[in-house]
């Protein structure tokens, strides 16, 4: 049985990230905590507490197993929401996009019309009504009450971006 190790986890964390293309700030934000934080976890300073743990679990998509003890067979991974499909192809679409202004590769850029195709078949009965337009209002407002308010400032500005290019 393996045990835990500050380390080890940390050399686990690292990889994990890694394999997502993510620097530590980028994955800081995923989980709302800062790269300062992320570094000392992945150098084996600090150890992150459960509840640290259990976000990067469902955040990324990897059991607790996995990150804790590095075992991949033990455990499917955790989810707390049945939304984490969804969360999980934003994910997915995010790195393909960071990937996509990186690379300009031709193949990545046709996986993420892919990922885009496919959230929008995912959500076009929810939206498709006509009253749609209102629910998507709501939730969008539901969502930004609930963030900070650093987020909320740059939800405003992509929108204003949004709106000049159309």
């Amino acid at each position: 049985m393996n045990d835990w190790n500050k380390e080890d986890f940390g050399i686990r964390l690292k990889k994990l990230r890694e394999e997502r293309g993510l620097s530590m700030m980028a994955f800081g934000a995923a989980i709302g905590t800062s790269a300062s934080r992320i570094k000392d976890w992945e150098k084996g300073k600090n150890a992150p507490s459960a509840a640290w743990v259990a976000k990067i679990s469902e955040r990324f998509n990897v059991s607790t197993d996995e990150l804790i003890l590095g075992n991949t067979k033990t455990s499917k991974p955790f989810k707390s929401t049945g939304s984490a499909n969804v969360d999980m192809l934003y994910d997915k679409l995010r790195e393909n996009v960071i990937s996509d202004i990186e690379t300009h590769e031709q193949e990545q850029i046709q996986h993420t019309d892919e990922l885009y195709a496919e959230l929008d078949a995912i959500h076009k009965e929810t939206y498709r009504s006509g009253k749609g337009r209102k629910r998507a209002e709501i939730e969008m407002l539901a969502i930004m009450t609930e963030l900070p308010k650093k987020e909320v400032l740059e939800l405003l500005e992509l929108a204003r971006l949004k709106k000049r290019w159309l």
